[in-house]
């Protein structure tokens, strides 16, 4: 695959219909343009729920808690296969697209970085049913500072903004501890 092509994107419109067009990611926060992302939450057998912090080299929101992994859908990439590249990259863990089960597609939009970065994307969630040995991972430094498992998700001001996915997870866990 030619390393240019991977880092572009489909541009979307605002109800989540492809354009046609593909553009750089940086470009597409720079414009404002509507796309995809993979939010991968993994959650163990007892309801723990795996959150990575973000690296402090991410463009935005570095450092803060977020999602078991996530990432951008790369131009004609299906979620699915986002999904399972984005976990393997962040946090060398494998998964099949088998182990995927779709959640829902969260519509989100917020601008970042002093109104120079804009952040309108749907997010693909998906859900991975699995008991993860943290010790057994290989965090990307570039992308994870650290991964912790936590009983139940209680955001702050030290998580990314994602209410609506968070109270989804919040539901989803506590129903599996049961």
């Amino acid at each position: 695959m030619n390393p240019s092509a991977a880092e572009l994107i489909d541009v979307l419109t605002s109800e989540g219909v492809l354009t046609g067009f593909r553009k750089p990611k940086d470009a597409i926060h720079r414009d404002g343009d509507w796309h995809r992302a993979a939010h991968i939450w993994i959650i163990a057998p007892d309801g723990r729920i795996l959150l990575q912090r973000r690296s402090l080299r991410k463009e935005n929101n570095p450092g803060l808690w977020d999602v078991s992994a996530a990432g951008h859908l790369s131009a004609g990439e299906s979620a699915a296969g986002a999904a399972v590249r984005e976990t393997f990259e962040e946090l060398g863990l494998t998964i099949a697209p088998s182990d995927l089960q779709v959640l829902t597609t969260v519509r989100e939009s917020c601008i970042l970085n002093n109104n120079t970065y804009y952040d309108n994307e749907f997010h693909e969630i998906f859900l991975v049913r699995r008991d993860v040995d943290l010790s057994s991972l290989k965090l990307d430094p570039a992308e994870v500072a650290e991964v912790k498992w936590v009983n139940e998700l209680r955001p702050d001001d030290s998580f990314v903004p994602h209410a609506e996915e968070y109270s989804l997870l919040s539901r989803l866990a506590a129903q599996r501890a049961k």
